[in-house]
């Protein structure tokens, strides 16, 4: 079930760390995004998920069997208002393209709001946090690029700044 490569139907990315990497919690990076879907529309990978790690906690059971309940990590979806979020994560800068199937260039930055595919790989796990399963990141395809500046500039053009104030001019008033 490990090496099975899926695919997500088109979601909304709520949080986007595509183009660098989040170096926050991990100084080498990671990265990340986290896709928003209805829930109808991604019943199949939620099934996929619940059963790679249903697959582990067999396999685990089948070399030590024993009563004593296995600790679970938190799963990689959550449910958000009736919405379901999914969050794929990698170690190594992934492959984006467009719609149309061309490679997207590093200089352009994938924010959050973009629609997007991702193809992935389920990884389930059980480390020391508990059995869980990782979704990592094989590619991803961008329906709907939202771009973004990361170098802190202002995004408005300079033609549309005004140099003058727009507040009244102050009034003259002789102090006795």
């Amino acid at each position: 079930m490990s090496n099975v490569i899926r695919t997500t139907p088109v979601g909304t990315s709520v949080f986007c760390w595509l183009s660098t990497p989040d170096t926050e919690f991990n100084k080498e990076g990671v990265y990340h995004v986290d896709l928003q879907f209805k829930k109808e529309d991604i019943q199949e990978d939620l099934k996929a998920i619940n059963q790679a790690i249903s697959l582990k906690i067999a396999e685990i059971h089948k070399l030590s069997p024993s009563t004593k309940p296995i600790k679970r990590a938190p799963l990689p979806y959550k449910d958000k208002d009736g919405d379901i979020i999914l969050k794929f994560k990698s170690k190594f800068p992934p492959k984006l393209w467009d719609k149309d199937r061309n490679l997207i260039g590093s200089d352009k930055s994938v924010w959050k709001g973009s629609t997007m595919k991702i193809l992935y790989k389920l990884n389930p796990y059980n480390q020391s946090i508990g059995l869980g399963c990782t979704l990592y990141i094989q590619g991803v395809q961008v329906q709907n690029l939202i771009e973004g500046s990361e170098s802190g500039e202002c995004p408005f053009p300079k033609e549309n700044m005004t140099t003058e104030s727009v507040l009244p001019k102050p009034e003259l008033k002789a102090v006795y």
